[in-house]
């Protein structure tokens, strides 16, 4: 099969001998010169069916050396297990039974039951209240945003109930420049380090029924709502809002304007605090109230 670039080198003009030869042919085919404005259409064209990547991948020398280097993608996403850490009042452990096995039937293939809202997963609109939008009407443009990350661990190591504030997004954007526009904001706690203990990553107090974990103020999330341009916001904990409030204010207050929230990330203090796209991988369940995502941030 030709490769990429046996293709592209030969849509330049240039004689290949890769390849890119049919098993009968004696030797390299001569291409005559095609006029310019053909060529550049047929390498975009072929570029983008080779997925190359637009413009860039279209140029000589440096610019196409450069295109042919990996992006760096960062993964902020837990593994979704049986013992993924839960809060079980509500939730339900994920359960995985292996029904198809290669020695039997040649494949292997297994079962899931897992509830919407485990491991990393996106919260939407319909989860606090229905006739808004499921998983599946969520756009995908907002599926792919500006990422940018709010450090609060320093605090949370010596305050389990803190929440990201006003003061920490403005004393963010003193450093690192105004949200942009159609941002996602992520509250890197530190907490996802936790996760491979239950007791130590919910803190459940049964007394009190509550759990001790960082989250979002309703301060903080009416100024990311009512005074910057968002399609959502996040944390490493297992819920948006802190875990001593027993009402899911903050679930509410971002849900009910149609943006989506993210819960359980992981590995956020691997991400700059500005300068990487979050790419969101949800499944599109058809009424769906929530669902466990891939999420990953691109550099």
């Amino acid at each position: 099969m030709c490769s990429p670039e046996t293709i592209m080198a030969a849509l330049e003009g240039v004689p290949d001998h890769g390849s890119c030869r049919h098993p009968g042919d004696a030797g390299p085919v001569e291409r005559a010169p095609r006029p310019p404005g053909r060529r550049q259409a047929m390498r975009a064209a072929v570029a983008g069916a080779l997925g190359l990547g637009g413009a860039m991948a279209l140029g000589s020398g440096p610019a196409r050396a450069a295109s042919r280097r990996a992006q760096r993608v960062l993964d902020l996403t837990h593994p979704l297990s049986p013992d993924f850490p839960v809060f079980e009042l509500y939730v339900r452990k994920p359960v995985r039974r292996q029904v198809m096995f290669e020695d039997v039937i040649g494949f292997n293939t297994s079962e899931w039951t897992f509830n919407e809202h485990t491991g990393t997963h996106m919260d939407v609109p319909a989860h606090s209240k229905r006739g808004l939008p499921t998983v599946d009407l969520i756009r995908v443009e907002d599926l792919v945003a500006p990422l940018c990350v709010i450090r609060i661990a320093a605090r949370a190591a010596r305050d389990n109930i803190t929440e990201l504030t006003v003061k920490d997004i403005k004393e963010w954007e003193r450093k690192n420049g105004p949200l942009p526009d159609r941002a996602f904001v992520a509250s890197d706690s530190g907490w996802y380090k936790r996760v491979g203990d239950a007791r130590a990553y919910l803190q459940f107090d049964a007394l009190a029924q509550v759990m001790r974990f960082p989250g979002v103020s309703p301060e903080a999330a009416d100024f990311l709502i009512d005074k910057r341009s968002i399609v959502g916001f996040g944390t490493d904990t297992s819920s948006l809002d802190v875990g001593t409030r027993r009402e899911p204010l903050v679930h509410r207050m971002l849900l009910t304007t149609g943006r989506y929230g993210l819960e359980n990330l992981a590995a956020l203090d691997t991400v700059p605090d500005r300068g990487a796209t979050l790419v969101v991988g949800a499944p599109k369940l058809r009424g769906g109230f929530g669902a466990p995502v891939r999420a990953l941030a691109l550099l």
